[in-house]
């Protein structure tokens, strides 16, 4: 007989919820609590980012409004379209057919919060704490930056996104910043009058082989992820661009490159005879976790409740996490073990989905 977090998880990662395209998910998460007693409140996110549902903030009985409370978060959407998926129940692992994602990132996490909020209606002592699914993760904490957490007293954040085992947790995390670089030229005709042109595409061509790509150090990345540029064959291209990102603990050491980068193409365009408009955003903002805080002593009193040996990791990717802390919500991320994110052969253990929802329970009432 199959333990029914399982067959909550399969029922999951049928539902089909890209980015921006999360309602049948939300639709999902208030079929599942129809007989729980939760309130579900849908905020403003969908119109704020252009998706079709916001976040969803769910309330169990044992919120106490006034009194300090805690969050734990799980995203609705998945990093690609789940449509048509088949999910294998093995042995001892749940993944897909391999023909598409399985969807584990983060539908376990958003099993693990439902099975909580499920038995909520049983517990009768514990912290108060409130349950929220946010939208658009994938795209860059898109959800998570529209919340509005004031009036529910939230002073710690849980979030069950992380794809390392459980005993792991991200204690400290990148932030990221996104460029785009537009190299302009001067258009001509490519065959009858070639040198009057001045080609973009040369520039940023010329511009990219001057520049590292990868790994910069240990602790910071950096990657050009599109190019685009021209009209025609027959055309000198007067316009090229290109979109990247640099990763990185360190917020100055991440403006300081992108200034470099802005410094040498803008030398490059020079020397061709164009010019260089260059933008930058900030994605989202490193933190780092103080290992003596109530989020940190909460996790690992939790993990070692469990008989796991707490990790504290440094990770070089994102998540809500990332948001919640640049909100001065000390938030962590917490291993659930969704292996292979994002790939064909993504997959969870069994054992790990039920350590993560007993991990829940756990930070929620100190019980297993």
């Amino acid at each position: 007989m199959r333990a029914p977090l399982t067959d909550l998880f399969l029922r999951a990662v049928a539902v089909n919820a890209p980015s921006l395209h999360e309602q049948s998910m939300a639709e999902f998460v208030r079929r599942e609590l129809a007989d729980a007693p939760v309130r579900v409140i849908e905020d403003h996110a969908a119109a704020a980012i252009g998706g079709t549902s916001g976040n969803l903030i769910c309330i169990p009985p044992q919120w106490r409004e006034g009194t300090p409370s805690i969050a734990l978060f799980a995203h609705l959407d998945t990093p690609r379209p789940t449509h048509g998926v088949k999910p294998e129940l093995l042995a001892d692992r749940i993944t897909s057919d391999g023909t598409t994602i399985l969807g584990v990132d983060n539908r376990a996490g958003v099993s693990v919060l439902l099975d909580l909020l499920r038995r909520s209606g049983a517990a009768t002592s514990g912290r108060s704490f409130v349950v929220i699914f946010t939208v658009a993760e994938e795209l860059g904490m898109l959800g998570a930056k529209q919340l509005d957490l004031q009036g529910l007293g939230i002073t710690e954040g849980y979030v069950f996104d992380c794809s390392k085992r459980p005993g792991v947790f991200i204690g400290s995390a990148v932030g990221c910043s996104l460029y785009t670089a537009t190299f302009r030229g001067v258009p001509s005709h490519a065959g009858v009058a070639p040198e009057k042109g001045r080609s973009a595409i040369l520039m940023a061509a010329e511009a990219l082989a001057g520049i590292p790509q990868g790994r910069l150090s240990p602790t910071m990345t950096t990657n050009v992820g599109t190019i685009q540029g021209g009209s025609a064959t027959n055309v000198v291209p007067d316009l090229c661009r290109l979109e990247g990102e640099v990763r990185g603990f360190d917020a100055a050491a991440i403006e300081r490159h992108l200034a470099e980068l802005e410094r040498k193409f803008g030398a490059v365009s020079l020397a061709r005879g164009g010019r260089l408009e260059f933008n930058t955003v900030v994605d989202f903002v490193p933190f780092t976790l103080d290992p003596g805080s109530e989020v940190v002593r909460t996790t690992t009193q939790a993990l070692r409740h469990l008989g796991l040996h707490p990790e504290p990791i440094e990770y070089l990717g994102g998540s809500d996490a990332n948001a919640l802390n640049a909100m001065g919500i000390p938030t962590v991320n917490i291993g659930i073990g969704a292996q292979n994110p994002h790939a064909n052969d993504e997959f969870i253990l069994l054992e790990d989905l039920a350590m993560s929802a007993r991990m829940a329970r756990t930070i929620v009432t100190g019980v297993a």
